[in-house]
C-alpha cells in the first residue's frame, strides 16, 4: 500500500480493532456443556437452546483411553504369491511366465518359447549376481534371465554378452533358484526326493503330469500349463537323476515333487 492510500488515524477512529473480534482458544474445553456452561450461556443472552451432542459424553478428566484395533490381517487374494500372514499354509505355485513384452533381448533373434523353456529347465550353468532378484540360465548360445518373485522371464542374451557382463564374484543359482521356484511340500526341512525312476514317475503321475517317451529323451508336460515342458531321460545314467528332474519341474512348473 502506498503512502497516499494509507488510512489516517482520523479515518480509523471509531472502528473496532480486528483483534477484539478474535475469540481466544480454550485449551481446557472438553466439548461437554455442564450446568456452569449453561448459566454462562444464559447470562450472555445466548439462551440455552443447544442440544446434547455425542461430545457431551466425553470424560472431563483422567487419562485418554486407547482403542485397540483388531490385529488379524485380512484374507489374501486367491491368486496372491506373497502374503504378510506368517501362518498362511497355502502352496505358492509359480510356473514359468513368458511374456514377450517383458523380455529384454541383447543380440538374440528369432527366439522361441521352446528355447526359453529348455534353457531354464536344463541349463549348463546358472548364476545370480543382482542381490537375488533374478537368475540367469545358460544353455548353448543362449542365456535366459528369470525374475524370482513371479518366475517371469525378463531377459534373453547371447552367451558372449551375458558372460562379459557377469561379475567376477557370483552365486551359483541352480540350487538357489530351486528354492525360489516354490515352497517344499513339507514347508521345511526333512523333505525327501524320490530315490528311483519308478518312484519319480509315480509322483509325477499323481501330480497330473503327462510323460511322452522318446528315443533318448522324453518330454514331461502338464495340462494346466500348456507350452511348458522339461526333458526326461529315457535311460538315465546319473545317480542324481531324480533330484535333477525334481529341480527341473520346480523351476518350470513351480510344482514340488518332494515329500
Amino acid at each position: 500500500m502506498s503512502a497516499q492510500n494509507r488510512p489516517t488515524p482520523r479515518a480509523l477512529s471509531g472502528r473496532t480493532a480486528p483483534s477484539s473480534r478474535v475469540r481466544p482458544v480454550d485449551w481446557t474445553a472438553t466439548g461437554r456443556r455442564d450446568a456452569a456452561d449453561r448459566r454462562v450461556a444464559a447470562s450472555d443472552g445466548r439462551g440455552e437452546t443447544a442440544e446434547e451432542t455425542p461430545s457431551a459424553s466425553l470424560p472431563t478428566s483422567g487419562r485418554a483411553r486407547t482403542l485397540e484395533l483388531p490385529r488379524t490381517p485380512p484374507a489374501p487374494p486367491e491368486d496372491a504369491v506373497h502374503t504378510l500372514d506368517p501362518g498362511d499354509e497355502r502352496p505358492a505355485p509359480r510356473p514359468l511366465q513368458i511374456d514377450e513384452g517383458q523380455i529384454r533381448t541383447v543380440g538374440v533373434r528369432d527366439l522361441t518359447s521352446a528355447q526359453i523353456v529348455l534353457a531354464v529347465a536344463d541349463p549348463e550353468e546358472a548364476w545370480t549376481a543382482d542381490a537375488g532378484t533374478s537368475d540367469h540360465f545358460l544353455r548353448g548360445p543362449l542365456v535366459i534371465q528369470v525374475r524370482r518373485t513371479d518366475n517371469a522371464v525378463i531377459g534373453a542374451f547371447t552367451r558372449g554378452y551375458a558372460l562379459s557382463v557377469r561379475p567376477e564374484e557370483y552365486e551359483d543359482a541352480l540350487d538357489v533358484a530351486l528354492e525360489a521356484a516354490g515352497r517344499s511340500a513339507r514347508k521345511g526341512r526333512g523333505t525327501r526326493h524320490p530315490t528311483s525312476r519308478r518312484e519319480l514317475l509315480e509322483r509325477m503321475y499323481a501330480a497330473g503330469f503327462v510323460v511322452t517317451p522318446g528315443a533318448s529323451h522324453g518330454r514331461v508336460a502338464h495340462p494346466d500349463h500348456p507350452g511348458l515342458f522339461v526333458p526326461f531321460a529315457s535311460t538315465p545314467s546319473d545317480v542324481r537323476f531324480t533330484r535333477h528332474a525334481v529341480a527341473q519341474i520346480r523351476r518350470v512348473f513351480g510344482i514340488d515333487l518332494r515329500r
